[in-house]
């Protein structure tokens, strides 16, 4: 089905001047683009921490060195990639006592920030990149002296030596300086003392930029690392030094379950794969209606509409006269979970269109956005929409508001 009337036709063409007054092929976007991810990045974890300093006295302090192998999908680095790799990070965490009753319901998670730092082959192809993220882990079964878990990290990379086509041809792999960090992992843990930890885990770590330059076929690092953690706040009872947390449970009680709307807004940019080393050259939006139910201390679902705009579809049509910008606007139906994290939420998405102003883009969508609640009621969020299925289309930077009904 396709969209078409003068109407829609006629706002298309007012948001297309928008858009190219401020967006289409504007060269010192890229610079903005780096600075909004590297302060969201920062802002997200710089609040997330401080929330918890002024709630939580159970920090500590964790060294991380990495090994391990790149994964090969690039004829053109082949040799290159085909060699190890370290890394290493450093963490500064809290950890939970339950005093939350989110952290009751998720088992005494911990979660900080970290900066990272990779030693590639060939540092004048890859890069030597450095990441500042947001992490969260959390067990999956835990004795008094072993922990078995999950984590993950999210962040801003930079420091990329990106694909230029007359000193860089080679790397086909990352487009942008600035980048996407993804880490996850499982770990398994071992109280040593009652300071330290020691741990060993195996892990897969993702750089992209979401289609916001191209080439963007990512790089992929897999391995393992180990760990040494060290834990700070002694407490004194009974004339004893505790270095960490009680970990009791306690009965949790009930929630007050309640149905809400979330209208989100947000922008981004793109590029395509016609012209490596280039972009954001084009204008991308969507607005999100939700309907959610809060179920737990840690969830909420529900199902939404989403508009979405694309202007990089122009492509399609290129020596083609007139074509109405209809053509590059979706209607989309999703099903969606947000995993709430103190002030931080983790919302996944999955739909499909409805309506679409040209064939491109498969039938299949997924978003995975990062939410911070500055507000009860108001939220700032960076998401990932995808095309295709897994396909990365575009990066999103939104402005929520929720109605509790």
């Amino acid at each position: 089905m396709f969209f078409n009337g003068a109407n829609i036709n006629q706002l298309a063409n007012i948001k297309f001047g928008f858009e190219k007054a401020l967006f289409l092929r504007i060269n010192f976007y890229g610079m903005i683009q780096k600075l909004i991810l590297l302060i969201f990045g920062i802002a997200i974890a710089i609040s997330v921490q401080a929330q918890e300093v002024q709630k939580r006295t159970y920090h500590f302090v964790e060294l991380k060195p990495h090994f391990g192998q790149p994964i090969i999908y690039s004829d053109s680095l082949t040799s290159t990639l085909n060699k190890s790799f370290f890394a290493g990070d450093v963490r500064w965490g809290v950890q939970t006592n339950g005093e939350r009753n989110q952290d009751q319901f998720l088992a005494f998670p911990t979660y900080g920030i970290g900066l990272y730092h990779a030693y590639l082959s060939s540092p004048d192809t890859l890069g030597r990149p450095w990441a500042l993220y947001f992490f969260y882990s959390a067990p999956i079964f835990r004795t008094e002296r072993f922990t078995f878990g999950y984590e993950a990290a999210l962040g801003v990379a930079w420091n990329f030596a990106k694909f230029d086509p007359e000193t860089n041809s080679k790397n086909d792999l990352i487009g942008s300086a600035v980048n996407a960090y993804f880490n996850g992992g499982l770990f398994l843990k071992y109280k040593l003392t009652n300071r330290f930890d020691i741990g060993a885990a195996v892990d897969f770590t993702h750089f992209s930029n979401g289609a916001m330059q191209t080439p963007n076929k990512g790089m992929n690092l897999r391995g393992g690392n180990v760990s040494l953690a060290y834990h700070f706040t002694p407490r004194v009872k009974k004339g004893i030094l505790a270095g960490r947390a009680e970990l009791k449970p306690k009965d949790l009680g009930g929630i007050e379950k309640y149905n809400e709307i979330n209208i989100n807004a947000a922008i981004g940019g793109k590029a395509t794969t016609k012209e490596y080393g280039s972009g954001p050259k084009y204008f991308a939006s969507s607005l999100i209606v939700d309907f959610n139910r809060r179920y737990s201390w840690i969830g909420k679902f529900g199902a939404g509409l989403d508009w979405i705009y694309d202007s990089s579809l122009s492509e399609d049509y290129e020596g083609e006269e007139n074509t109405p910008h209809s053509k590059y606007m979706f209607l989309g139906l999703h099903l969606g979970h947000e995993l709430i994290i103190s002030k931080v939420s983790v919302v996944t998405q999955a739909g499909t269109y409805l309506i679409k102003g040209t064939p491109a883009k498969g039938w299949f969508f997924f978003r995975l956005q990062l939410k911070y609640s500055f507000t009860p009621n108001w939220s700032a969020s960076i998401a990932l929409k995808t095309a295709n299925g897994f396909k990365a289309d575009f990066i999103e930077f939104g402005i929520g508001h929720r109605f509790q009904l």
